[in-house]
């Protein structure tokens, strides 16, 4: 069966591609070679000397190129080509379903947080103050069994959704209103006389969700395809649900929050700046900032932030910027003002 097989191998490497290098990006960019960048390197390699060898029977060329690279290249004991090896198989031991789950529902949560964000129009640099999280009945109230793991996970969670605080709820009613619709072509010839009992507990208010996805109304159970339940966020926050997750983003933003926000979306149009003057990813730069007074002042308490995010020996606000000088320059029209931007190699 090659289709499903090389999908699943497909599904893997989008997920390594996208979670794993992705939010170990720091990890790898570490200037300094220590042990936790030695064990993500090591993990990385481990893993795509595997996938070689998974796709061997797919793509035997590619296999082997990245064979030769990875292996041969660094292990004289290996063998000369991918196609000499064993196809990998299970490691007894190995395996940690407590981990995989945990992760696979962080993942969750940060899927519907970006959801809930797009349709909040915020910006994705635009920092929020506290996700709030109704997890499944299966989770038991956390992201994961052990409090370790569940730290990290709260930990990679906040940081994908550029928020401040976690808060996991045991119920969801003060954030958002459900509306139950039952659906009069389905029940009518399913409950008959019953009808009447069911839509006027729907109205009134007389109605709960049952465990096996179902519901009851005015005393009438309902099977999970004889209603729709619609829900709207109560003011203040924007909510995406699937299933029996619900995540909540609070989209009240302080002056403080706005405040950091603008430093990031600075440090965005930074980082282009240093692309657009050719230099290296590793390039000390000195950059310049000035423009609107009450923008500049925001930018203030960020300042060192900002030198390290965008590898800046010096950081020039307001009066004492020399633009004129920089190898790169752009002007920027913000919906509180403008700021222009400079940059050159230090």
């Amino acid at each position: 069966d090659a289709a499903r097989a090389a999908r699943a191998i497909e599904g893997f490497v989008e997920d390594l591609s996208n979670w794993y290098v992705r939010r170990n990006r720091r990890r790898f960019w570490k200037g300094v070679l220590d042990d936790d960048k030695r064990a993500a390197y090591t993990t990385l390699h481990e893993v795509l000397a595997t996938v070689a060898r998974l796709l061997a029977p797919f793509v035997p060329h590619l296999a082997d190129a990245v064979w030769g690279n990875l292996v041969v290249a660094v292990d004289p004991t290996a063998s000369d080509s991918v196609h000499l090896t064993d196809y990998p198989d299970r490691v007894p031991g190995r395996a940690q379903p407590e981990i995989d789950a945990g992760v696979s529902l962080a993942r969750d949560v940060v899927s519907l947080g970006r959801t809930a964000r797009a349709a909040s129009g915020l910006k994705t640099r635009q920092p929020l103050a506290t996700v709030r999280v109704k997890l499944p009945a299966s989770a038991n109230g956390q992201l994961s069994p052990d409090p370790t793991s569940a730290a990290e996970l709260q930990a990679e969670i906040l940081d994908e959704l550029n928020a401040k605080f976690l808060e996991v709820l045991s119920d969801a009613s003060e954030l958002v209103e459900r509306h139950f619709y039952p659906l009069l072509p389905v029940i009518g010839p399913r409950h008959g006389a019953d009808v009447g009992r069911i839509m006027a507990g729907a109205r009134s208010g007389d109605w709960k969700l049952l465990d096996d996805g179902g519901a009851e109304a005015g005393g009438v159970s309902l099977a999970s395809d004889e209603f729709e339940l619609t829900a709207r966020a109560r003011p203040g926050h924007e909510v995406a649900e699937a299933g029996d997750l619900l995540v909540a983003l609070d989209t009240q933003l302080t002056p403080e929050l706005q405040a950091e926000g603008l430093a990031r979306e600075v440090a965005h149009r930074l980082q282009g700046l240093r692309k657009t003057a050719g230099l290296e990813v590793s390039d000390r730069i000195v950059a310049s900032i000035e423009g609107e007074p009450a923008l500049v002042a925001q930018l203030v308490p960020h300042r060192d932030w900002l030198a390290d995010e965008i590898l800046a020996v010096s950081l020039k606000l307001g009066g004492d910027t020399d633009l004129g000088a920089s190898a790169a320059f752009e002007e920027v029209a913000l919906p509180e003002g403008g700021l222009r931007l400079g940059v050159s190699r230090a």
